[in-house]
């Protein structure tokens, strides 16, 4: 039992050793494929990388209608450093107004913010803004205050004249 175990091994060693012969010997002989130089498609220009930023400076303008926050930059990435930038902020930003979730419409000019996020060429677009800051309420506007006329008085007037500083006495001299 022990001879046919062996003798199994061995012509399947054989076997296997038999058929890999060829291959590894069609490959050391055969001419390696002519590689062909990575071309990009003419009609496609390349596509420009979508890169990450942060900045941190004040809020200048907010457009609720567009959902953009114009941010003047103090500091932050070296692409935004020092620059105003105009902020696209989609649906699926995170927005933490004074601690708490809030939405775009909870900030406006003025605010201290900090916005992350990635821009593709200068298309910047928000993923996070923390903005710090009093919302301005417009001052109340004054009422109008009627100021009293002076009343007309109907008595004697009482207002000195130039005659009336000389006494009575002199004057007849």
């Amino acid at each position: 039992m022990r001879m046919r175990r062996s003798v199994s091994a061995v012509a399947l060693v054989a076997a296997v050793a038999v058929s890999a012969v060829p291959v590894t010997a069609g490959a050391a002989f055969a001419k390696p494929a002519a590689s062909k130089p990575a071309q990009s498609k003419p009609g496609k220009p390349a596509k420009p990388a979508k890169v990450s930023f942060a900045a941190t400076g004040s809020v200048t303008a907010v457009d609720l209608g567009s959902s953009t926050v114009t941010v003047a930059v103090k500091s932050g990435t070296k692409d935004v450093k020092g620059r105003t930038v105009s902020i696209s902020v989609p649906a699926s930003a995170r927005i933490v107004v004074n601690g708490g979730g809030r939405t775009l419409g909870a900030v406006s000019a003025g605010f201290r913010i900090t916005v992350t996020g990635s821009h593709v060429g200068s298309l910047y677009t928000a993923a996070k803004i923390q903005a710090h800051g009093v919302r301005a309420t417009p001052a109340p506007a004054p009422s109008p205050s009627v100021t009293p006329a002076p009343a007309p008085s109907t008595g004697p007037d009482d207002s000195a004249t130039p005659d009336d500083d000389v006494d009575p006495t002199l004057a007849a001299q």
